[in-house]
């Protein structure tokens, strides 16, 4: 495993936000990770809210530098991550875990992780990514949160938190291997391989709910949809929310 500068906090904003901090007064490396046992404002996509309770999950941000990646490619390092994620559930779960695009990890029909990446792009290539990693380890009560599940609940086993760290960079860094040689169509492949929703979901398409299933997801990051009645069809991530 490669080494990397680790910076542990007790309780922070959020972890993005103290990566964007240390960027800002070149305090931080390519591979560096922010780790905190709480964040009191943690943030997810569309600025919904993170809620954890203190200690019990894994809360993460890593910083990567990239060099070659165009911005049409910047969407690979969600793919990436998301692969990287559920691999390092799938050793702690084995069976019944997904990818639920954009940027969600199902295990079984609920949210076991999520994901937050914030990709800074300089004239028409990839600079750095921010990317943000919430995955529930050892909290079994989620507060107005109904679909909502963590490792502990489902294993039945109190699970040791660094170990889920490193198993987790140890994957991340497998993933971005294949990123930087561009085999795209790995990545692709593994990737649509474990959606959510292949065989039927609902979808929420302009404030309706629709029976169908997901195809697959495009290397530009928008989603093809089939729907009842209606063929199939591609949106964008604001346009369409796949429902538990």
């Amino acid at each position: 495993m490669r080494h990397y500068k680790l910076i542990k906090l007790n309780a922070t904003k959020s972890t993005n936000d103290k990566v964007k901090m240390l960027i800002k007064s070149k305090k931080i490396s390519s591979g560096d990770i922010v780790w905190a046992d709480y964040q009191y404002k943690g943030r997810g996509q569309y600025k919904n809210t993170w809620n954890s309770s203190k200690g019990k999950n894994l809360l993460i941000t890593v910083y990567r530098e990239f060099k070659g990646l165009s911005i049409k490619q910047s969407n690979y390092i969600n793919f990436v991550i998301s692969l990287s994620v559920i691999k390092t559930i799938e050793q702690y779960i084995p069976n019944d875990n997904f990818i639920k695009w954009p940027n969600d990890i199902l295990s079984g029909q609920k949210k076991i992780s999520g994901i937050l990446i914030e990709n800074n792009i300089k004239g028409k290539e990839l600079r750095n990514s921010i990317i943000g990693i919430g995955i529930n380890v050892n909290q079994t009560r989620f507060r107005n949160i109904p679909n909502a599940t963590s490792i502990k609940l489902v294993s039945n086993n109190e699970i040791e938190i660094e170990q889920v760290l490193k198993k987790l960079i140890k994957n991340i860094d497998e993933y971005i291997n294949i990123l930087i040689v561009k085999n795209f169509d790995q990545i692709m492949n593994l990737y649509n391989s474990k959606l959510y929703g292949r065989d039927s979901c609902r979808l929420l398409i302009n404030n309706e709910i629709f029976q169908g299933k997901v195809i697959n997801v495009n290397p530009s990051g928008s989603i093809n949809v089939e729907i009842n009645g209606c063929g199939i069809k591609e949106y964008e991530s604001n346009r369409i929310k796949i429902l538990l």
